[in-house]
């Protein structure tokens, strides 16, 4: 009796926990690693091993979430099938329909009236009957993809089939291209990369008009070499130059280095000739205290850049420098070997350019000598400079110096230094003799400093208090006067500037700090400005930077000034005024200024007395939606005339853009329409500055 009473009071129990509604009832599965239901009603037949969830249904199994009206589970072979408002959730990405059949163990079924969500790219994909084949596998009857918002987007694809492997392809049959509700291209293939990696595959092509190229196409295909390699390969077809092909390629290596090479080429059929140009940058860091850097330029002929470049600024470059060194580091010392080559493209040939190959820099860095106040450090490098014609050799400087620091009186600080230059040559290609040499040049100098610091308090803002640091200082220098005419001359190491100077200057920083309830103390530097001269005792000197007359001690004030107001507003300042003129040897200012909703402006204006008088600048205003204007410009007054002209104009939508450019330069004017959707790429380059 006790037996049977017991036996009806269990059998009662089970009956009220799986029949009787229970609101947000919970439970797991005893024969299934890691299923959870929760429901309003959760019920169990024995005969067919299933659970029969009712009402706010949610099933939580290996990194899925699955939301229904209702859920009927299998437990014998995994199987679901979920019924209204059915939404699965993994990760970022969600799948929505109707009603939906699935395999829990595998993630195989179909699902109807299906709407795919992938965040990473914004790809959105329905169907109305959506099969899914593997772990990220997809196949759609009537399928729909596109990467915009809204229930009528702004373009998209619609196939009759659909494959789709997430972070992979759609690969689509019978498909038409959307703008609004409009067909506008029929396609009986079409392959669409869907991107949360790195796809090989065909870009979209790039086109415009030249006046020296005529009408280009430019077809670009990327590939994937590697995780940690790829390259973009390219064929530019110009109805006015010919054919060309070319090749990007980046690289990051297992030791940390890493680099890109660009190479083109094309038989220019105006010239009749092959051209092209070959760049390369790579660095790497072998150890701690090995670094190793090279960047090379070459071009076949001296007018490349002229006809092709297409960056700012590089159509009248003159020079190219090509250069590779390693570097290595001791406690005490350091070694660098540093090969230079330079292409004059102004010359008629590069026979005459003189190049350094090799040069072999050693440096003891600068040490204490016990417990003294004096310190000492070596300078020492030897350069083999090459050319075909002209003056050839070697060179060897060495530079010891012997430094004294000391602050022995509070708030003081001074310096002084005497180092001596020996330079000794082997020369020949020129009418000096080979084994020419100097006696040395002494140097003196020091220094008288002192750091003089005030904080105060301010109340704009998250701006609460301003240090102002003015750092006033003396320093004096002397290289005795040395005739250097015997010794050959291949750059300004060979011609020491004479000197007898006192120096002085002031320098003042403003630095900010910034207080915000939930983040912590930040600090900016606000303003920098610097105001020095020197006074030459001699009476006479030269300025190699500003080209001022001799005979006169005083030299240029020099002003130096940076002010950063705030992040959006930056202004610079480095000019040399000539006090016995009454007029700038030279100015360089510029100015930037900028907001977070994209518009941003820049103007700098250069200026060298009797060398160039230069101004450029340049904005970007987005203020019209969706509509983002640029300008750049680049004039000289000394020709009277716009060195480079460039205007842009984007139409930005959240999921497609278009733009329009148009780029004036002596002898060249160029058209470029360029045509992106989003996820796909760019019909055309673009880049305003």
């Amino acid at each position: 009796m006790k037996n049977t009473l017991l036996q009806f009071l269990v059998a009662s129990s089970l009956l009220l926990v799986f029949v009787v509604p229970s609101p947000a009832f919970e439970a797991a599965l005893p024969n299934s690693e890691g299923i959870k239901i929760k429901a309003d009603t959760i019920g169990y037949d024995k005969n067919s091993d299933s659970y029969n969830a009712t009402g706010k249904v949610r099933i939580d199994w290996s990194g899925v979430i699955l939301f229904a009206d209702s859920v009927s589970l299998r437990q014998k072979d995994n199987e679901a099938v979920a019924e209204g408002n059915v939404l699965f959730i993994k990760g970022e990405n969600t799948l929505k329909g109707t009603r939906a059949s699935i395999d829990m163990e595998t993630e195989k079924g179909e699902i109807q009236n299906a709407s795919l969500f992938v965040k990473k790219g914004n790809f959105r994909l329905t169907g109305k009957k959506m099969q899914k084949t593997g772990d990220e596998d997809y196949h759609i009857e009537n399928g729909i993809f596109t990467t915009c918002d809204g229930e009528v987007p702004s373009w998209k694809f619609k196939a009759a089939e659909l494959d789709v492997t997430r972070n992979d392809y759609a690969v689509g049959k019978h498909a038409v291209f959307y703008i609004k509700d409009i067909p506008i291209l029929y396609f009986p293939y079409i392959i669409y990369p869907v991107l949360e990696e790195r796809q090989s595959g065909l870009m979209m092509p790039r086109t415009g008009v030249s006046s020296k190229k005529g009408f280009y196409l430019e077809i670009p295909y990327y590939q994937v070499i590697s995780p940690s390699q790829d390259a973009v390969f390219y064929l530019d077809i110009q109805a006015d130059r010919g054919v060309g092909v070319g090749a990007d390629y980046r690289y990051l290596m297992q030791s940390g280095g890493h680099g890109e090479a660009k190479a083109y080429l094309i038989y220019d059929t105006n010239r009749r000739g092959l051209r092209g140009n070959f760049l390369m940058e790579h660095q790497e860091t072998f150890s701690p205290t090995l670094f190793f850097s090279t960047n090379i330029e070459l071009t076949l002929d001296r007018q490349f850049y002229q006809d092709f470049g297409e960056t700012s600024g590089e159509y009248n470059r003159q020079y190219l420098e090509s250069s590779a060194f390693i570097t290595k580091h001791w406690e005490r010392y350091s070694l660098t070997s540093e090969l230079r080559y330079t292409e004059d493209l102004y010359a008629v040939n590069n026979k005459a350019t003189l190049q350094q190959l090799p040069i072999l820099t050693f440096t003891v860095l600068k040490q204490q000598l016990a417990d003294t106040p004096f310190y000492v450090s070596l300078d020492s490098t030897f350069t083999n400079f090459y050319r075909q014609n002209g003056l050839q050799g070697q060179r060897l400087s060495i530079q010891p110096k012997l430094s004294f620091y000391s602050a022995s009186i509070p708030g003081i600080e001074t310096a002084a230094w005497i180092g001596y230059l020996q330079r000794f040559y082997n020369t020949y290609g020129g009418s000096l003799a080979t084994g020419a040499s100097d006696s040395g040049i002494p140097d003196v100098g020091a220094t008288l400093s002192t750091t003089l610091t005030r904080v105060f308090d301010t109340d704009w803002g998250a701006l609460k208090k301003i240090q102002h640091t003015i750092i006033p200082e003396i320093s004096y220098s002397y290289l005795p006067l040395k005739n250097q005419d015997s010794l050959p001359f291949f750059d300004y190491t060979d011609r020491q500037v004479a000197q007898n100077m006192i120096s002085y200057s002031i320098t003042n920083y403003l630095t900010g700090k910034y207080l915000s309830p939930d983040n912590p103390a930040t600090y900016r530097d606000l303003a920098y400005l610097r105001i020095s001269q020197g006074y030459e005792f001699s009476g006479t000197r030269r300025d190699v930077l500003t080209l001022v007359d001799d005979q006169r001690p005083f030299t240029d004030v020099r002003v130096e000034a940076k002010v950063n107001p705030t992040d959006h507003l930056s202004l610079l300042l480095d000019s040399r005024f000539n006090t016995y003129r009454a007029n700038f040897s030279t100015v360089d200012i510029a100015a930037n200024v900028s907001d977070s909703a994209g518009n941003s402006a820049r103007l700098g204006y250069r200026f060298s007395r009797d060398e160039v008088r230069y101004l450029e600048g340049g904005f970007s205003i987005s203020y019209i939606e969706p509509f983002v204007f640029h300008y750049l410009t680049r004039y000289s007054f000394d020709t009277k005339d716009f060195l480079e002209s460039h205007y842009a104009l984007e139409f930005k939508q959240q999921c497609w853009g278009l733009s329009f450019s148009y780029r004036q330069r002596p002898g060249d004017r160029s058209f470029l329409v360029s045509f992106s959707l989003s996820g796909i790429g760019a019909l055309g380059k673009f880049k305003a500055f």
